[in-house]
């Protein structure tokens, strides 16, 4: 796996440019706050990362719908959430989205796309990179997804940093799964 230092906010946007006339073609209002999160890791699997994210949240939208993408620090620590409007899932069911080949409701899942693997992809990548993946319904509809990765200072030392340990930094979610 390549390690380099590259900030999340350039390749949130590089995918989110790419996938502009795919929303606007589906009413889909994309939206971003961008700012600087330096990340060390393998820029290739993270791009992945968040074009899974982002390619679910306008997959299983609604029309009219709105996606939010954001990118920051919190804690010491880089920050990517992906949130989107969508048919209310169930908490209960929402653990279950990282399994390989899971997928929920037909309502959610009749459009014929996807095969049940972008969650678990998304969650082998976040492993890779020792952060940590929180998903949860939105009261609304939809979803939030928050990925957290460590700071770069953290990626140096040995064992985890306070990025990774400190409960108040993880965010708050119906399923969390940390690195393993």
């Amino acid at each position: 796996t390549r390690r380099e230092t590259f900030d999340l906010a350039v390749l949130a946007e590089q995918v989110l440019l790419t996938r502009e006339s795919r929303a606007r073609g589906g009413s889909i209002d994309l939206r971003s706050a961008l700012v600087p999160a330096p990340v060390t890791g393998d820029p290739r699997l993270v791009e992945r990362l968040i074009a899974n994210l982002v390619d679910n949240a306008l997959a299983y939208n609604s029309t009219p719908g709105q996606i939010e993408v954001t990118t920051g620090r919190r804690g010491g620590a880089a920050l990517l959430s992906v949130s989107n409007t969508g048919p209310v899932v169930d908490a209960g069911a929402v653990g279950r989205l990282t399994q390989p080949f899971e997928r929920l409701a037909p309502e959610r899942t009749d459009h014929g796309e996807g095969s049940g693997l972008g969650l678990s992809i998304v969650q082998a990548i976040v492993s890779a990179h020792e952060g940590s993946l929180a998903i949860g319904p939105r009261p609304q509809g939809g979803l939030i997804v928050e990925v957290t990765f460590p700071s770069p200072d953290a990626a140096d030392r040995e064992g985890p940093g306070p990025a990774q340990s400190s409960a108040a930094q993880q965010p708050r979610s119906v399923y969390s799964a940390s690195r393993r």
